[in-house]
């Protein structure tokens, strides 16, 4: 009886055994082999253990498949799951161009966002994994931005330089030549971040006229020079005080000047530069330079965009202006001029470049006309657009009219 125990004790040990290596043969052996091919050939096959493969290559795989990652420089890698059944034909795995781009600006540290994602700063050296049109957004300090769409296609290594506006010592905007988009400046300038106030013009007022005296013949007791400046007839925010000197009506300090004639603004120019320890010699902006500012590398039409104009971005005719009310729906919260900075700025950190008061321009040829831009407070939305003009008569004064000023300059040093 102990024999037979024995016996089939033995039998038994042996069957597990048998088993045991059926199911060790059976884990380690393949069941199948995969030609695998890629696009470009040569691709690196990896597995999870570590096994390596250049395509094309015959890849064993087991009953329960097998993960590979496939790689080559240059290429998205794309991972993917081998089955036995795979092992009827080849099977081909693409891998997409990576794009490989450098982008740098000038001056360099410019923050950049591409697809709406912080990447870095400039320069650098990126790779892109997919193809077609990317938005591209650089921003230098907290003034200026510009705005790009880059169109990747071609399977070759792109760059992209770009020239940025910045903030001038003299705390206007630098702009270099390369941003210029009418091509007829060949010099860099700087352009002020305003419309010239009454306060400020008030100080040149005060060095014309240290002691105005009041002329009974003129309009409102104004003085000889002032109606010389202001050739209209409505009131200013300019008074004598108490005191003897050139005041500004209370609460208009911030308020654009408005009402003068170009050849007014031109003096206040040139006083400003009499009086700048800077070595700038100051002026009213071209036709061209104040254009190629409003748009600050936008398409338009308006300094912001293409973004239909409402109370929230400028100071237009609106419900609240009493003479035209051309857009009744719009409320811009002025009933007149609003002080200078009330709306936000364009991605070059200027303000007002749409709406409040037309702004002056130096006609760029001596037989030209002078110009104003920019639309004002009792203007329509398309009279705000960046393309829009109007030709004023120089010998008067316009209550919707002031001026901003530019200066040309050789470095943004």
């Amino acid at each position: 009886m102990k024999y037979i125990i024995e016996q089939w004790a033995l039998i038994l040990l042996l069957s597990l055994t048998i088993l045991l290596v059926m199911l060790i043969l059976e884990t380690s052996w393949p069941v199948a082999y995969v030609y695998v091919v890629s696009t470009p050939a040569g691709a690196t096959v990896s597995d999870c253990d570590d096994f390596v493969w250049t395509t094309p290559a015959l890849i064993p795989v087991q009953h329960e498949g097998l993960i590979i990652e496939v790689s080559h420089p240059g290429r998205v890698p794309v991972d993917t799951i081998l089955t036995p059944e795979m092992s009827h034909e080849a099977v081909l795995i693409s891998l997409p161009y990576r794009f490989p781009l450098t982008i740098s600006s000038e001056p360099a540290g410019a923050s950049v966002v591409l697809d709406n994602y912080f990447i870095g700063y400039t320069p650098m050296n990126i790779s892109i994994d997919n193809p077609g049109i990317h938005n591209l957004s650089l921003t230098l300090g907290s003034l200026i931005v510009l705005e790009d769409s880059i169109i990747l296609l071609a399977n070759s290594p792109d760059s992209l330089h770009y020239f940025l506006p910045r903030l001038h010592p003299s705390g206007m905007i630098y702009i270099p030549p390369e941003a210029e988009v009418s091509g007829d400046i060949l010099q860099p300038y700087v352009i002020a971040r305003y419309e010239v106030t009454n306060s400020e013009f008030c100080e040149y007022l005060r060095m014309l006229e240290p002691v105005p005296t009041r002329d009974t013949t003129n309009r409102w007791g104004r003085t000889d020079i002032l109606e010389d400046m202001f050739p209209c007839d409505y009131p200013l925010s300019f008074y004598i005080s108490s005191s003897g000197e050139w005041a500004i009506q209370d609460g208009l300090d911030n308020f654009p000047v408005a009402g003068l004639t170009v050849r007014a603004a031109e003096g206040y120019c040139a006083w400003l530069t009499s009086i700048d320890t800077s070595g700038i010699t100051f002026r009213l902006p071209t036709e061209n330079e104040w254009h190629t500012a409003a748009l600050a590398g936008s398409g338009g039409p308006w300094p912001w965009g293409s973004r239909r104009p409402d109370g929230n971005l400028l100071n237009l005719s609106d419900s609240c202006e009493g003479i035209l009310r051309r857009h009744p729906s719009i409320d811009d919260r002025f009933s007149y001029s609003a002080p200078v900075g009330s709306y936000p700025s364009n991605n070059w950190g200027l303000f007002d470049m749409a709406g409040n008061v037309w702004e002056y321009c130096r006609p760029v040829h001596t037989d030209s006309s002078v110009a104003a831009r920019g639309g004002s407070w009792i203007s329509s939305m398309d009279d705000c657009r960046c393309d829009a003009v109007m030709y004023p008569d120089t010998g008067l004064g316009y209550p919707y009219i002031g001026f901003r000023i530019a200066a040309s300059i050789c470095s943004p040093e």
